[in-house]
């Protein structure tokens, strides 16, 4: 028979998911900003959702290739204002502010958005599972 965890266990486990998927958001960012899509793999689940600040629906391929192919540069990406939060175990929510800047199609661009991604413990590791961006008006 098993016993249920202690809550100060709980709060222990949360506690370590939330400084894990801390490390995991700045992996994230230095792979973005860098285009590092071997990277951008390793951190993204094969199923993600992600819905852009426009939004529009892209997948995990679509998100890569925009890097592999240059369409996405980013010269500035700065990551604040985090709320992060363990939802149970292996799974936790982080919303933040971003502040990009860069060359999406070409065109340069700055953006103030506000992000919502869902983490997902897998055995490979902490990956971004749902993506959702807004602008910062």
């Amino acid at each position: 028979m098993s016993v249920p965890a202690a809550p100060r266990a709980d709060a222990d486990l949360a506690e370590a998911e939330i400084a894990e998927v801390e490390i995991a958001e700045r992996r994230l960012r230095d792979a973005a900003l860098a285009g590092d899509t071997f990277a951008l793999d390793r951190l993204l689940a094969d199923d993600l959702v992600f819905v852009d600040q426009r939004g529009q629906f892209l997948s995990k391929q679509d998100d890569l290739d925009l890097h592999r192919v240059g369409a996405l540069k980013l010269s500035r990406l700065i990551f604040s204002d985090y709320r992060l939060r363990a939802l149970a175990p292996g799974a936790v929510v982080a919303v933040l502010q971003a502040e990009a800047k860069g060359h999406a199609g070409g065109a340069a661009f700055t953006a103030s958005l506000r992000i919502t991604r869902l983490w997902h413990r897998s055995a490979e590791g902490w990956r971004v599972v749902n993506h959702h961006a807004t602008v910062i008006s």
